[in-house]
């Protein structure tokens, strides 16, 4: 199959520099070329009302057993569902709470804006909770054809949906959505008008490249990336921002590529106590998915069963590619290996599905796995398993004390 290369992407386009930080993103497009991602890009804004509503209602539910004692703590710290913010990244339940109040505060709103990467940065759709002590109590979604992105800024008035590209970079975007989402916040809700506000903007493509992705591991360098991207890379501007990032994940994400190791440390601990999870895609979700992009399913099972999953010292110790050179981009497309990342081992150390005894459908369903840093290929088996799929439907190892990894 003829591969799409670097030299294809057109200069307006906004993340084309970035795209190749993006493993899953970066192999869609060399196989199906920028035509095919923009549809992809433009149907997936039209239907992540209702994927991230599914993930969002079982987050909440799941939240409200474990606080209700329906899910005992013996299981809780084997049941992941997505976080409550950012909704990329999977959290083990008896960790939501006290991080998502680690991370925000006592009482705090958060957005989750996606950005379109071809449509001048027009807005596709947003997220916000606000919660007390690390629990919703109350949320909104809006699509991108939602009249409140037609709001406007009350000093600048710009619309909503064009800040992005009415501001010189996402740091300034960002802020001045902030100063937008918090007056309408105020209107609507006073009693938290002191409450705390944080933001992350993301391109699509970048957001996509997250979601498309198994290993937690992975989400959390993806992440780390984006935010990056600026000042590690040397890219123009943020392929992911997060706004203001919490003091604890900024301090890493904004200083420079050395920070990496630590923020996966922190974050990985934070969410699922250094251990790998795979990602699940919420069976409720597959039908959208394969009426309007059914190459995703194809693009993971085969990523999943023939190339293999990045183990989590695979994701520590990659080579990203030197992205502050840009003579590497002018080679690109005679040598497109320039923009490839390397990885320790690779591909002899990833995780395969067979090394599980788990077939592609049951890993879509999601699976908690004793197996960190210090993991090897040679220590991945079935008895690895602490539980399966997600939320009020994971299923637990009938040997409840799981052998804990020396971290």
């Amino acid at each position: 199959m003829t591969q799409h290369t670097f030299g294809e992407i057109a200069d307006e386009i906004p993340t084309k520099y970035h795209l190749p930080l993006g493993a899953n993103i970066w192999q869609l497009f060399k196989d199906n070329g920028w035509e095919w991602l923009k549809y992809f890009f433009t149907q997936f804004g039209k239907t992540i009302y209702d994927l991230a509503k599914i993930r969002l209602n079982e987050s909440i539910e799941t939240a409200r057993e474990v606080i209700d004692g329906k899910i005992p703590p013996a299981q809780a710290d084997k049941t992941l569902t997505f976080a409550f913010f950012p909704v990329v990244l999977a959290i083990r339940s008896d960790l939501q709470q006290g991080t998502m109040k680690l991370l925000f505060g006592e009482s705090a709103d958060t957005t989750f804006l996606f950005l379109h990467d071809f449509q001048d940065g027009d807005a596709q759709f947003a997220l916000n909770l606000h919660m007390e002590d690390g629990i919703p109590v109350d949320w909104w979604l809006i699509g991108q054809d939602d009249e409140f992105f037609d709001r406007r800024h009350l000093k600048l008035g710009y619309r909503l949906r064009e800040m992005p590209k009415r501001s010189k970079d996402l740091d300034q975007a960002a802020t001045r959505i902030i100063d937008t989402l918090r007056d309408a916040r105020n209107e609507r809700t006073p009693q938290w008008n002191d409450s705390a506000y944080s933001l992350v903007v993301t391109w699509c493509s970048a957001g996509l490249n997250m979601v498309l992705e198994a290993s937690s591991f992975e989400v959390l360098g993806s992440m780390f990336d984006g935010i990056a991207s600026k000042i590690g890379y040397g890219m123009k501007d943020h392929w992911f921002n997060w706004w203001p990032t919490p003091p604890l994940a900024g301090s890493f994400a904004y200083g420079g590529l050395s920070g990496k190791p630590k923020f996966l440390d922190l974050m990985s601990g934070l969410f699922t106590e250094q251990r790998l999870y795979l990602h699940p895609t919420e069976q409720e979700a597959h039908p959208l998915i394969n009426k309007l992009v059914p190459e995703c399913f194809s693009f993971m099972r085969n990523k999943w069963e023939q190339k293999g999953m990045l183990m989590p010292y695979q994701t520590y110790g990659r080579i990203p590619p030197d992205m502050k050179n840009k003579n590497i981009f002018k080679k690109a497309d005679a040598e497109p290996g320039l923009l490839e990342s390397k990885y320790p081992d690779d591909p002899a150390g990833r995780l395969k599905l067979d090394d599980l005894g788990l077939s592609f459908e049951e890993v879509l369903e999601g699976v908690y796995l004793d197996i960190t840093k210090d993991s090897r290929k040679a220590d991945v088996s079935p008895k690895k398993i602490i539980s399966r799929k997600h939320g009020r439907y994971t299923e637990f190892r009938q040997q409840e004390n799981v052998e804990k990894s020396t971290k």
